[in-house]
């Protein structure tokens, strides 16, 4: 410590080019407390709410791929014979089918018309949602696994499905023609498997019936985007540039009703610019229906009673489609009969 000129005063080491005030304190030193006094009061609850914004986006944060493989067990154990798997939100369906398979998800169901065949179904459910398309079904069992829950529901009044018409697309049950000029189509087990890609047409399965005019006039079960791209297995049926093109089911037992639903993929009917796909069914011979879609109708229900025919244990049952323009009218439908 060195001797200033006054002898009363003595000059304290400060950091450079600081003054030291009377109290002994650095000046800069006091003018630095309130600051940092002042981001404690504000970084204290910053953090706080970091820390909960972090907590909500992982809880709302959809779990990876891996994470489904969590939930196939105790699904295995919970679903029984026939019980419809379905995942909410709907959006998670992809996910959820890579990581359980075709066992427990086979296409059938994943791609089904609607639920209303089921006697009952396991929701997976993530991030809390629920799929809207069970909300009659009544809750039976339920578990918690992880980020998962699993519900049991049973459908109060499932309707019974007499023959689907799906089911039996081979010359076994079924044949096919086109009436102008007529033709019958032939049936290829082995045919070439053809996929559209994005925008083009579904794929084209290696079973079907293939009627003149080129790949598109087959007959065969695929699978179409709705209106809110869900997955609907259905009969490919394209109608021909004139006539019909007839499938006709036979020995078919029949219940009350004809039921089905109708469209097209969704990319080629959303841009509304086709004709209409006329849908017109035959029992024996006797027009009992007739369904008209409209671009624009997605997938579309449709149901025809059958009067005198109901109950009839064998029946023969057309499904004739036709348009005044074939340009693109990727048709498909499915029918069942209850």
């Amino acid at each position: 410590m060195r001797r200033s000129a006054h002898p009363e005063k003595l000059v304290t080491p400060a950091w450079p080019h600081e003054t030291t005030s009377l109290a002994g304190v650095p000046t800069r030193a006091r003018r630095r407390a309130p600051r940092w006094g002042l981001l404690a009061l504000i970084g204290l609850p910053a953090l706080g709410l970091g820390e909960l914004g972090a907590h909500a986006y992982f809880s709302r944060r959809a779990p990876g791929f891996d994470a489904w493989r969590e939930v196939k067990a105790p699904l295995a154990a919970m679903k029984q014979p026939g019980d419809l798997v379905v995942v909410a939100p709907a959006w998670a369906d992809p996910a959820a089918r890579r990581a359980l398979g075709d066992e427990l998800m086979p296409l059938r169901d994943a791609a089904r018309p609607d639920e209303s065949r089921y006697a009952a179904a396991v929701e997976i459910s993530v991030l809390g949602e629920r799929a809207g398309e069970l909300a009659g079904f009544r809750e039976e069992e339920r578990q918690e696994h992880g980020g998962f829950v699993l519900r049991r529901i049973v459908n109060p009044s499932p309707a019974r499905v007499v023959y689907d018409f799906v089911d039996h697309i081979a010359p076994s049950s079924a044949d096919v023609r086109v009436t102008d000029p007529p033709a019958a189509c032939r049936w290829n087990p082995r045919a070439r498997v053809a996929a559209g890609g994005l925008g083009g047409h579904p794929t084209f399965p290696a079973e079907r019936f293939e009627c003149p005019g080129g790949p598109f006039f087959n007959v065969g079960v695929t699978v179409i985007a709705d209106e809110e791209f869900r997955p609907r297995r259905c009969i490919w049926s394209h109608p021909p540039r004139d006539g019909e093109i007839v499938t006709r089911f036979r020995d078919v037992p029949l219940g009350s009703v004809i039921r089905g639903h109708a469209g097209m993929y969704w990319i080629i009917e959303r841009e509304q610019q086709g004709a209409p796909v006329t849908l017109s069914v035959r029992v024996d011979g006797e027009a009992v229906g007739e369904a008209t879609h409209v671009d624009g109708d997605g997938w579309a229900a449709f149901e025809f009673p059958l009067g005198a025919h109901a109950g009839a244990a064998k029946a023969e049952v057309e499904f004739a489609v036709t348009s005044a323009d074939y340009t693109h009218r990727h048709y498909c439908f499915e029918a069942d009969t209850r």
